[in-house]
Protein backbone atom coordinates (compact mmCIF):
# COMPACT_ATOMS: atom_id res chain seq x y z
CA UNK A 1 0.00 0.00 0.00
CA UNK A 2 1.13 3.44 -0.78
CA UNK A 3 1.77 5.49 2.28
CA UNK A 4 1.96 5.39 6.01
CA UNK A 5 -1.28 6.62 7.60
CA UNK A 6 -4.60 6.06 6.35
CA UNK A 7 -5.04 9.53 4.66
CA UNK A 8 -1.58 9.50 2.67
CA UNK A 9 -3.46 9.26 -0.57
CA UNK A 10 -7.21 10.41 -1.31
CA UNK A 11 -8.79 9.45 -4.28
CA UNK A 12 -12.64 10.26 -5.70
CA UNK A 13 -14.08 10.04 -8.84
CA UNK A 14 -17.28 11.09 -10.86
CA UNK A 15 -18.30 11.40 -14.52
CA UNK A 16 -16.36 14.37 -15.13
CA UNK A 17 -13.01 13.59 -13.65
CA UNK A 18 -10.61 11.96 -11.24
CA UNK A 19 -9.27 13.64 -8.11
CA UNK A 20 -6.32 12.49 -6.29
CA UNK A 21 -4.15 14.03 -3.22
CA UNK A 22 -1.11 13.19 -1.67
CA UNK A 23 -0.92 14.59 1.82
CA UNK A 24 2.54 13.37 1.85
CA UNK A 25 6.03 13.34 -0.39
CA UNK A 26 6.21 9.93 -1.93
CA UNK A 27 8.28 11.91 -4.89
CA UNK A 28 7.54 10.77 -8.26
CA UNK A 29 4.12 8.35 -8.35
CA UNK A 30 3.44 6.67 -11.60
CA UNK A 31 -0.69 7.17 -12.63
CA UNK A 32 -2.44 4.98 -14.72
CA UNK A 33 -5.98 4.42 -15.56
CA UNK A 34 -6.88 0.80 -17.20
CA UNK A 35 -10.28 0.47 -18.54
CA UNK A 36 -12.42 -2.73 -18.92
CA UNK A 37 -9.89 -4.18 -21.06
CA UNK A 38 -6.93 -3.76 -19.31
CA UNK A 39 -5.75 -1.09 -21.73
CA UNK A 40 -4.09 2.15 -20.75
CA UNK A 41 -6.59 5.40 -21.47
CA UNK A 42 -3.97 7.64 -19.02
CA UNK A 43 -0.73 7.52 -17.70
CA UNK A 44 1.15 9.65 -16.08
CA UNK A 45 3.88 10.90 -13.89
CA UNK A 46 4.12 13.44 -10.76
CA UNK A 47 6.20 14.65 -8.71
CA UNK A 48 4.70 14.57 -5.21
CA UNK A 49 6.76 16.84 -3.77
CA UNK A 50 5.58 19.82 -5.91
CA UNK A 51 2.00 18.60 -7.25
CA UNK A 52 -0.01 17.64 -4.04
CA UNK A 53 -3.61 17.62 -6.10
CA UNK A 54 -4.30 15.52 -9.35
CA UNK A 55 -7.35 16.24 -11.46
CA UNK A 56 -7.65 14.31 -14.58
CA UNK A 57 -10.51 15.45 -17.01
CA UNK A 58 -12.73 12.23 -18.11
CA UNK A 59 -15.61 13.26 -19.52
CA UNK A 60 -14.74 11.99 -23.06
CA UNK A 61 -13.71 8.54 -21.41
CA UNK A 62 -16.92 5.70 -22.27
CA UNK A 63 -18.68 4.38 -20.11
CA UNK A 64 -17.69 1.71 -17.59
CA UNK A 65 -15.53 0.47 -14.57
CA UNK A 66 -12.10 1.84 -14.95
CA UNK A 67 -8.76 0.84 -12.63
CA UNK A 68 -6.72 3.55 -10.75
CA UNK A 69 -2.83 2.23 -10.60
CA UNK A 70 -0.70 4.75 -8.28
CA UNK A 71 2.82 3.51 -7.99
CA UNK A 72 5.97 4.45 -6.69
CA UNK A 73 9.18 3.28 -4.88
CA UNK A 74 7.46 4.13 -1.74
CA UNK A 75 4.63 1.24 -2.44
CA UNK A 76 1.52 1.01 -5.07
CA UNK A 77 -2.27 1.35 -4.45
CA UNK A 78 -4.97 0.89 -6.89
CA UNK A 79 -8.93 0.75 -6.73
CA UNK A 80 -11.85 0.69 -9.55
CA UNK A 81 -14.41 3.34 -9.79
CA UNK A 82 -17.57 3.29 -12.17
CA UNK A 83 -17.89 6.41 -15.04
CA UNK A 84 -21.49 6.78 -16.06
Amino acid sequence: MLGVGPNAVVAGANDNAVYIGFNQDFGNVSISIYNEAGLVVYSTVVNTSVQQEVIIPFTSAASGTYTLELSSTNGYADGDFDKN
